[in-house]
């Protein structure tokens, strides 16, 4: 199951969260680690930094 890194609007890392999905794309809603669910705003998928320690890509969210 792919695992990807959530951030929030300001940069900070709030964890990291496994999905069924293979692809999460602007607009859907993520599960966060503690069971509130947020839009996906942006998305580092084609650098290092964004799939730094092997996730698929790097979600910020808007925690709302």
């Amino acid at each position: 199951m792919p695992s990807y890194r959530l951030l929030d609007m300001a940069g900070g890392e709030i964890g990291i969260i496994t999905d069924q999905r293979d692809r999460i794309d602007l607009g859907e809603h993520v599960t966060l680690p503690d069971g509130r669910t947020a839009p996906v705003v942006d998305i580092y998928d084609d650098d290092e930094w964004g799939k730094e320690g092997g996730v698929e890509a790097s979600l910020v969210v808007d925690e709302g």
